[in-house]
């Protein structure tokens, strides 16, 4: 398993407990966000923390994990195309507080992540503000107030931070003038009126027969190397039914390259706009990081000689908008420490949806939600 698909399988993992604690609401995550985060609070990890740690984000399998984060980072931030792609990390300290030389080392080597050294114990506030002013101005104002008032205190040591920031036009952009009010059928079968927008081109697509959804492929950029894959179900049973048994084993399946045809369709896409916030804590416990965010047992010796460090909370905040132009995404993470193809030429989004950003060469999802009602 690469670091990729490590990242993928987190994401799923994710959308399970998500879809559990907040049914029928829209999901938008940034999984490489969360996993970079994490990722640097497992380069200081020891012990059963560190075990803990990996098994929950699939590293046992990767070989050299910090070295392919580095490597995957880079190779996306070196990606080209008329897009913008920026994955940034940054530590702030305690100024007072000493952290181990190799760990401040390894994060910039591996994760471009310098630290700033701020005043937690004098005034908490204020380092609060002067963070989120950070990660506003990285994700273009899209990510306002990621760390909400009291989350940062005297006791804070550390947080780290990783801004996403995705914008791209479509390949083949939809026509404003085309988009008008259609029918969208809710999970409770109840049907309201949204944007459509509307296009006729040759895009990728195919069909799975069981459990019956259309795949369909939306290329951004002149290289296409970065798309968006809309899982669009039969109906709202076989919706119910991929929610139940979604896995990153049937996703590979489903979105294979292989019988996906290009073909002339006419397509029917909802316009789009979801930010959400999510306090990531429970979620993550939830999927066995469990003493890490325990104060007596957390084993944090690889950041620092002191025994007292554990992570209070780790927030993530997602910003999506999709439109006839295309995407625009941002997202930010922090910890805080205290087959067959088908025939069909027309597939309408109108029913509740999966859909993935991915950067085609890699495999990897930048990207990925649920959309209950545009």
């Amino acid at each position: 398993m690469d670091i990729c698909a490590a990242s993928n399988q987190f994401a799923i993992d994710i959308f399970g407990v998500i879809d559990k604690s907040d049914p029928g609401q829209n999901v938008v995550l940034a999984p490489l966000s969360i996993l970079t985060t994490l990722s640097m609070v497992y380069l200081g990890a020891r012990g059963n923390t560190a075990a803990q740690m990996g098994k929950a984000l699939h590293f046992s399998d990767v070989k050299e994990v910090h070295s392919s984060c580095k490597n995957l980072l880079r190779k996306l931030a070196e990606s080209e195309g008329d897009y913008v792609l920026m994955n940034i990390n940054k530590l702030f300290g305690e100024e007072t507080f000493q952290f181990l030389p190799t760990f401040l080392k390894d994060t910039e080597n591996f994760y471009g992540a310098s630290l700033e050294e701020l005043d937690f114990l004098n005034d908490p506030e204020k380092s609060r503000k002067y963070i989120n002013d950070w990660i506003t101005q990285q994700t273009q104002g899209k990510i306002q107030e990621l760390l909400p008032d009291r989350s940062v205190s005297e006791n804070t040591a550390l947080v780290l931070a990783n801004t996403f920031y995705f914008a791209a036009n479509w390949t083949k952009p939809f026509s404003q003038r085309k988009t008008n009010k259609s029918p969208f059928t809710k999970i409770s079968n109840e049907e309201v009126m949204v944007n459509m927008m509307h296009i006729t081109s040759h895009f990728n697509v195919k069909y799975v027969r069981n459990p019956g959804i259309k795949i369909l492929e939306l290329p951004y950029g002149t290289s296409g190397n970065i798309v968006m894959v809309v899982l669009v179900p039969d109906n709202i049973s076989v919706f119910k039914q991929v929610k139940e048994q979604l896995s990153m084993e049937k996703l590979n399946i489903w979105m294979s390259p292989l019988k996906m045809q290009k073909m002339n369709v006419l397509v029917h896409l909802p316009k789009f706009s979801i930010q959400k916030s999510l306090c990531m804590k429970n979620i993550l416990s939830s999927l066995g990081i469990v003493d890490a965010f325990n104060q007596n047992k957390a084993n944090f010796s690889g950041m620092t000689e002191q025994s007292d460090m554990f992570v209070s909370e780790a927030y993530h905040q997602t910003f999506l908008e999709v439109n006839e132009r295309g995407t625009e995404a941002a997202s930010s993470t922090a910890s805080v420490m205290s087959v067959r193809s088908f025939p069909l030429e027309d597939v309408s989004v109108d029913l509740p949806f999966y859909y993935f950003i991915i950067e085609k060469t890699s495999s990897c999802i930048l990207l990925s939600g649920m959309v209950y009602e545009p």
